[in-house]
């Protein structure tokens, strides 16, 4: 597809400069119109129709495997990616003296679920970022012989900086230790390869890069790791009932359903399903390109105009953190100028946050530059 028929997809276009999918990312007309769909069909006949939302679940996890290179019985429906990364810190069979691995660049859902670990006796161990980034060397000094995972987010969810899945993945397998991604800022505009990095857990919400509604994620459990993993959670959907709802069966599902125990998210999944398609259809490396690509066009114009970029360069994520080149206004005024003049960022940890996506174009950055410079 063209730019201009991507961008058609995308009506959020033709209101602001959105460059804040690292929080939430607008919804396509193909996602928005799978859920009306749904909506529609369950306002209309209720239930009638449960055996297509069933077939949608199916769906749905084959694509989710695909974007990633997963089995489709890898991948759990979830509704976020705290939920997930608290299934593996929770469920994980831990023994008192263990440590796990993460960094000081951790969103909370990947850095709370392990720090609560102490009332079970296993340590956190946290490396330290310099300039904003780290290096598998730096995830390999604080690696021994109790370590049994390493946890890191694919990108950082303030300054972008985008962690060397591959070489971490090398590393826990040569080290026999167990690999855990937070991929909420990478899945949908980054690619992701599960087998060639090497990971055991994943989690991502589908409501940032994926452009899919809040609610619905993405957990993948490799299969030679699930037993690895207790169930949390117990209901009626996550065991092999037999067809039975009074004195049923207990025994878990096989797969990774064994990880949903209650009814989902049927509507958030739809538009995710139809989300993912698109991301497909398009083809993730040339999102990954295409989104990089203005995300480096954005800092280089920053820097123009002397706001000092914190991002690491290379720029290799879709995020740029930039701090403004006075105190005044304040970074929360900077915000809200911006807003008011139709752009749509985040202040994250000091700076503001931009995250443009595959379909925004180099007209979109030049605005941004505009505005920034008409505040001044």
């Amino acid at each position: 597809m063209d730019k201009s028929t991507l961008r058609g997809l995308f009506p959020v276009t033709k209101n602001v400069v959105y460059f804040n999918h690292a929080a939430v990312g607008p919804l396509s007309v193909r996602a928005y119109e799978a859920m009306e769909r749904h909506a529609r069909d369950q306002r209309d006949f209720g239930a009638l129709h449960w055996r297509d939302w069933y077939a949608e679940y199916v769906l749905f996890r084959n694509a989710a495997a695909q974007l990633i290179g997963a089995e489709p019985g890898e991948i759990a429906i979830l509704k976020n990616t705290s939920e997930g990364l608290s299934f593996v810190a929770e469920g994980f069979r831990w023994e008192r003296g263990d440590n796990v691995v993460t960094t000081d660049l951790e969103f909370p859902s990947n850095s709370t679920p392990w720090r609560k670990l102490d009332r079970r006796g296993v340590e956190t161990r946290v490396v330290r970022s310099h300039d904003g980034a780290f290096t598998v060397d730096d995830v390999e000094q604080h690696i021994d012989e109790r370590t049994r995972i390493v946890s890191v987010s694919s990108v950082a969810f303030h300054n972008g900086f985008a962690a060397d899945l591959d070489a971490i993945g090398a590393l826990c397998a040569r080290r026999g230790v167990l690999f855990c991604v937070d991929a909420i800022q990478s899945i949908g505009v980054l690619p992701m390869d599960v087998r060639r990095s090497n990971i055991a857990f994943l989690a991502a919400d589908g409501h940032k890069w994926m452009c899919g509604a809040e609610g619905a994620a993405i957990f993948f459990v490799a299969a030679e790791h699930r037993d690895k993993l207790e169930v949390l959670e117990n209901g009626w959907t996550n065991i092999e009932r037999k067809g039975k709802f009074i004195d049923c069966p207990i025994d878990l599902l096989p797969d990774a359903r064994r990880f949903e125990a209650g009814s989902l998210n049927t509507n958030g999944i739809y538009g995710l399903r139809a989300a993912i398609d698109l991301l497909l259809e398009i083809g993730i490396n040339d999102i990954a390109e295409e989104s990089t690509r203005i995300a480096a066009l954005l800092a280089e114009r920053l820097d123009a105009i002397g706001w000092q970029v914190a991002s690491p360069r290379p720029i290799r994520s879709a995020i740029v953190g930039a701090l403004p080149p006075s105190s005044e206004p304040s970074l929360l005024k900077w915000h809200r100028l911006l807003e008011e003049h139709g752009v749509v960022s985040a202040p994250r940890e000091g700076m503001l946050r931009f995250a443009p996506h595959f379909y925004n174009d180099e007209q979109e950055v030049e605005r941004v530059i505009a505005v920034l410079k008409t505040i001044v």
